[in-house]
């Protein structure tokens, strides 16, 4: 576990595929949730972990704490890493990380946060994002504190994309290897979410 760190797991999409129940309670696998498996990965590599949500309405039988998105708006990802961000500052200050990984991503690595912190300092980059197979995940990543204010302004200027705000920052990329499995595999429908049930068997 790295100490005083700090990962969000975002769970604010309104999985419109998946039924429109949403992604936090969806359930996985022997009767556990995407967010209880996500968690699950998380929890042992990172002090202090909390759960963001984009409608009070939202609720978890997880004693995680509930971070809102302060924009109103559904504005996609970059509300949620507003969030973890804003929670990010006001645990850790402007010169700490938060780690945000997105609750539809089951299989993550083990040493993600380890790796993520270990790549931020040694780039000195305000964001490092997981890849994995050559292709970027920018959901899954290990943000600077300090840019809290730069996105802020750029959702006010209307940017909606990850790509779009991080264009102006210093980024890194930390590569994983796909063995068997895609460790940063996401579930947008039940296709996805059935497949993955199946890809369980790959892991004791």
């Amino acid at each position: 576990m790295i100490y005083n760190s700090l990962c969000i797991i975002i769970a604010g999409g309104k999985g419109s595929r998946l039924d429109g129940k949403g992604k936090l309670n969806q359930t996985f696998k022997n009767n556990k949730t995407l967010l209880e498996q996500v968690y699950n990965k998380v929890k042992n590599q990172f002090t202090y972990v909390a759960v963001n949500v984009n409608s009070k309405k939202s609720s978890t039988k997880l004693k995680l704490e509930i971070v809102y998105d302060r924009f109103s708006d559904n504005i996609g990802p970059l509300a949620g890493i507003h969030a973890a961000l804003c929670l990010g500052n006001e645990k850790l200050g402007e010169n700490g990380y938060v780690c945000v990984v997105p609750v539809d991503t089951p299989f993550l690595p083990k040493d993600l946060g380890k790796r993520f912190y270990n790549n931020i300092f040694k780039n000195n980059s305000e964001v490092v994002f997981a890849r994995s197979g050559n292709r970027v995940h920018p959901t899954v990543g290990l943000w600077k504190n300090n840019i809290k204010t730069k996105l802020e302004y750029s959702i006010n200027k209307g940017i909606r994309k990850i790509d779009k705000f991080t264009a102006s920052l210093k980024v890194s990329y930390e590569e994983w290897t796909i063995n068997k499995i895609d460790p940063f595999y996401n579930i947008n429908n039940h296709e996805d979410l059935n497949k993955a049930k199946k890809m369980t068997t790959f892991f004791k």
